[in-house]
């Protein structure tokens, strides 16, 4: 199990410093250097959206220019969902966490 109170800790500064505009390639960079080779954990993800409606990982995509993966249009009640769409849904998801972790362990050798 990893830290997940550095993850906690790692999105509501992000988000908070995001939100006042001053988010920067460089500043996000000190943010994350922090935790390099630490035991970093998604765990510690609260779902904190900042003023436009991004989540942290969208925000470090954003901010270090990589493509923020849309999500696909599909039905709220995820019970419906046929096959095809589930496949979407999981496709979607993990587009994102590859482009995260292009960024977290491939930059800064999150683990």
């Amino acid at each position: 199990m990893g830290d997940n109170a550095a993850f906690t800790f790692f999105e509501a500064t992000v988000i908070a410093v995001y939100d006042t505009g001053m988010l920067d390639q460089d500043l996000l960079s000190k943010f994350m250097e922090i935790h390099r080779g630490s035991d970093i954990d998604h765990g510690g993800m609260v779902g904190t959206l900042s003023k436009d409606g991004l989540d942290v990982e969208e925000i470090v995509l954003k901010v270090f220019g990589e493509e923020v993966p849309t999500y696909p249009n599909l039905p709220k009640d995820n019970a419906v969902w046929t096959r095809a769409e589930q496949l979407q849904n999981e496709e979607y998801w993990d587009r994102r966490a590859e482009a995260f972790a292009k960024i977290s362990r491939g930059k800064f050798g999150w683990r």
